[in-house]
């Protein structure tokens, strides 16, 4: 919530027991001030200022030990407090100290400025507009002031026309709150038009702008909240705010305090359960790991023991195999000998898959396995090659049994840990601060792997150059303008992941917009991506060379749904694949292209989905292009 003028000339009477008080202390923690004064008979106050609010404390804070610049001037020059006022009928508080004067901004971004005699010595941050500077050395100019309503005996006739809600929040500095608790008192749509205003609807909204101000003469302060969550402080009854549950305060400053500590202790919650799942989640992320590769590591020791033992029992036809490859390959050479042994009617040749020249060896399938036949090793060699592999495998199940000994205790003693973890109400007050990842592509793989496609060029970059890790994979369809995609921790993903990888490579991109149903894609190591041009080549940015191997994933089809995924407890839309997207998503909607504005279709969505979720992030999900929902 933000102090309205009106809130402020109420407050300005209640701070005038810190008058005749010495600061003793000056705080700042970020962009709030924390003025610890003492006032004689009465001890200490605590006067928090901040860019949106002003009150007096009873709560102490968790402040810096080291203080910014801006707070070591006020400490030097602060001390009595001679006068703390209102600037008129300005949200601007002025505190006089001796030949110092500590302007407060309490509008737009907010300010505080420390003069001596008008001229600027000191300021949160140095400012300019077209009629007005902030810079020190400068002499300091107010704002435009604001016309205070109170003296006046009409209101409604002094506004210009338009919804009668914006002009007396706007046109009296009432601000929106009390421009929406005039309208329904006066039992007046918010949005009508002054000039639609009947004699009597005006007579009615001018009464209860009057009782507004006669409130304000008498202030019977209130905190409203939901549950647990802080809906507004106010310093008299609001009619629009009478379905929420409300606690009476004697001093608009204490509702403010309360409302303001209680909202700070939520956040801190709300970090404190954060940090706690985070933590959480990346020791069983770890388990998780361990436990596949005690996987890999027990298939691989089986599969190789079985190898090596195909190899002895299908001696006879491995050997003529072998023979056959290497009295060809001397003779003819590796590809004519390859072209040779497919032409041949010869049963044997029916196993072989394929001569590798570069690694000297035939692969050969028996019994469903594939075997490496290395021209100038014996089987008894080879076998054995198996057997020594297995044994290797089999050596690391044991340390990996110890490591998920240790991550399975480590997780039971995080759960023993004495943190509380309560249910902490989604506050629509304050802005949720976004994950890294959200300003790129994302979704959540049906496996549980964060999957990530760049937006444009310029993430494309960034997603690769300062996101992309040894651990991941890097995915990219088979033609130009196609967005980098990169599979966090994909080294360790199956299948699944991988293809619904790709399907993300072709669909968020000129496919889609194209109406093309699928195309190519392949995947690589995070270090064969590089921006290194080849000589005489030009890379645009976003753009990388792929070096050495690449696997290839044919015919990927162009695939989206949508869906509501929670993060921290809020909603938020997920775009994906549909096997990721269900798998998340308790309720989803399947797209393919179409002929609907992202602006239209975003709204569809949000009504069919959920309405908490934000149009703008409905629309940065979507895939480029138009689309329709799939029936």
């Amino acid at each position: 919530m933000e102090l309205t003028s009106l809130d402020l000339s109420i407050l300005e009477d209640e701070f005038r027991e810190l008058e005749e008080g010495h600061i003793q202390k000056v705080y700042q923690r970020g962009q709030e001030l924390t003025l610890e004064i003492y006032v004689h008979g009465e001890g200490k106050k605590r006067l928090i200022i901040g860019t949106n609010h002003a009150f007096i404390s009873k709560y102490k804070r968790d402040n810096p030990m080291k203080p910014p610049g801006f707070c070591m001037e006020l400490r030097k020059h602060l001390s009595r407090v001679d006068s703390i006022r209102q600037k008129g009928f300005d949200r601007i508080l002025e505190i006089e100290s001796g030949e110092h004067t500590l302007i407060c901004e309490i509008f737009g971004k907010g300010n505080f400025i420390l003069l001596k005699d008008d001229k600027i010595i000191g300021a949160l941050r140095e400012e300019e507009w077209a009629d007005r500077e902030i810079r020190v050395g400068n002499k300091y100019r107010y704002p435009e002031p604001t016309e205070d309503p109170r003296g006046q005996e009409k209101f409604v006739e002094g506004l210009e026309d338009g919804e009668i809600v914006r002009k007396i929040a706007a046109g009296l500095s009432l601000g929106g709150t009390y421009g929406e608790e005039i309208c329904a008192r006066a039992e007046i749509e918010k949005n009508t038009e002054i000039s639609s205003l009947s004699g009597e609807e005006k007579e009615r909204t001018e009464e209860e702008i009057r009782k507004i101000f006669e409130s304000a003469d008498k202030p019977e302060p209130i905190l409203y909240k939901d549950g647990e969550r802080m809906e507004r402080a106010t310093p008299f009854p609001l009619q629009t705010y009478d379905k929420y549950n409300s606690e009476e305060f004697e001093k608009f400053s204490e509702a403010l305090d309360e409302f303001f500590y209680r909202k700070e202790q939520r956040k801190e919650e709300r970090q404190k359960k954060k940090a706690y799942k985070e933590r959480k989640e990346g020791i069983e992320r770890k388990l998780e790991q361990q436990k596949r590769k005690k996987k890999g590591l027990k298939k691989s020791a089986e599969q190789n023991r079985e190898k090596a033992e195909l190899v002895y029992e299908n001696y006879q036809i491995l050997e003529e195999i072998q023979e056959a490859a290497s009295k060809g390959v001397e003779k003819h050479g590796w590809k004519e000998t390859e072209e040779m042994l497919e032409e041949s009617e010869r049963p044997m040749t029916d196993r072989i898959n394929s001569l590798n020249e570069q690694d000297e060896f035939i692969s050969v399938s028996v019994d469903g396995m594939k075997i490496k036949l290395t021209l100038d090793e014996d089987l008894e060699a080879i076998a054995s090659r198996y057997y020594d592999k297995a044994k290797n495998s089999e050596s690391k199940i044991d340390s990996v049994e110890e490591a998920l000994k240790e991550t399975e205790k480590e997780l039971e003693e995080l759960k023993k840990e004495d943190i509380e973890l309560e249910e902490v109400m989604e506050d629509k007050t304050e802005k949720r601060e976004k994950e890294w990842y959200e300003k790129y592509r994302w979704f959540k793989s049906s496996e549980g792997y964060l999957v990530l496609a760049g937006r444009d060029a310029q993430t494309n970059d960034m997603l690769v150059n300062k996101h992309m890790e040894k651990n991941d994979l890097y995915f990219h369809a088979d033609f130009d303008g196609a967005p980098s995609v990169v599979v966090k921790e994909g080294q360790e993903c199956g299948e699944a992941t991988r293809e619904e990888a790709a399907k993300a490579a072709v669909t968020f991109a000129k496919t889609w917009k194209a109406g093309i149903g699928a195309d190519d894609v392949y995947y690589v190591d995070p270090e064969q991506v590089t921006e290194e041009a080849e000589s005489g080549e030009y890379l645009q940015k976003g753009a990388f060379v792929i070096r050495g191997d690449r696997t290839y994933m044919r015919n990927m089809s162009v695939e989206a749904s949508i869906g509501v995924y929670e993060i921290e407890d809020h909603k938020v839309p997920m775009c994906g694949p549909e096997s990721a997207v269900k798998k998340h998503c308790g309720n989803y909607l399947s797209l393919r292209p179409g002929h609907e504005k992202k602006s239209d279709l975003a709204k569809t969505i949000q009504s069919r989905l959920n309405r908490e979720l934000e149009l703008d992030y409905i629309i940065r999900a979507l895939p480029p292009g138009k689309s329709e929902i799939r029936d």
